[in-house]
């Protein structure tokens, strides 16, 4: 399972390297997965030039081409606005002193390849309902039934603890609707003191009224 299977059928190749991306950040290798994601980015930015790509081109050279070209639609912008992204987060996690491994980041760059992703299929002929694709956080952290990685376990423990909280919460429920809260009208004896009481009350604030009306 992998939220990029749409590719298959467009460019095996960057299918390979985002679907490798998503391998690397279930196993918590935030940094790697960001670098990869950056790999993807470069190839979907070459891919996309053709024959309008200079030869040994760095990604920058490449990319600024690409901005020359795409800026007919939103679309197109948004694509290079994601490019951009993905490359200055892998080019910060390539170059970093320190490992910072930060998995909220390498998230926003599949995400980002995603879209990056959708926007390169739609470019090169793709059906219209590739469009209608959203990303799936769960099929990310579950990937293939058969395989395993930290991320999982944790996913797939937090599932079962939310689950368990959830059914505990809704017998819990229950069992406040079934107890009924004493009440003084419930008791017979109660009720006709009250009644008593209320007509007493009554009777004497008719009194009053009759008294004031025609008496005074």
């Amino acid at each position: 399972m992998s939220n990029f299977e749409f590719l298959k059928t467009i460019d095996t190749d960057l299918y390979k390297l985002i679907s490798d991306a998503e391998k690397l950040y279930r196993d918590e290798y935030f940094e790697q997965s960001i670098i990869q994601t950056r790999r993807f980015a470069e190839n979907v930015c070459k891919s996309l030039l053709g024959d309008k790509l200079i030869p040994d081109s760095t990604f920058d050279e490449a990319l600024a081409t690409l901005q020359d070209i795409y800026t007919k639609n939103i679309r197109q912008r948004e694509l290079i606005s994601d490019l951009y992204f993905l490359k200055a987060q892998g080019n910060a996690s390539a170059h970093g002193k320190q490992v910072k491994q930060d998995g909220n980041i390498a998230l926003d760059c599949i995400k980002r390849a995603f879209e990056v992703g959708i926007n390169f299929a739609v470019f090169n002929g793709a059906s219209s309902n590739i469009e209608k694709l959203e990303f799936s956080e769960e099929t990310l952290v579950m990937g293939e039934k058969k395989t395993k990685s930290k991320l999982k376990e944790k996913y797939i423990a937090k599932k079962k603890t939310a689950k368990k909280n959830n059914q505990i919460y809704k017998k819990k429920k229950e069992q406040a609707k079934q107890y009924v809260y004493p009440s003084l009208v419930e008791n017979k004896k109660s009720a006709k003191k009250i009644n008593f009481i209320g007509g007493f009350i009554l009777i004497i604030l008719l009194a009053c009224y009759i008294y004031m009306t025609f008496f005074n």
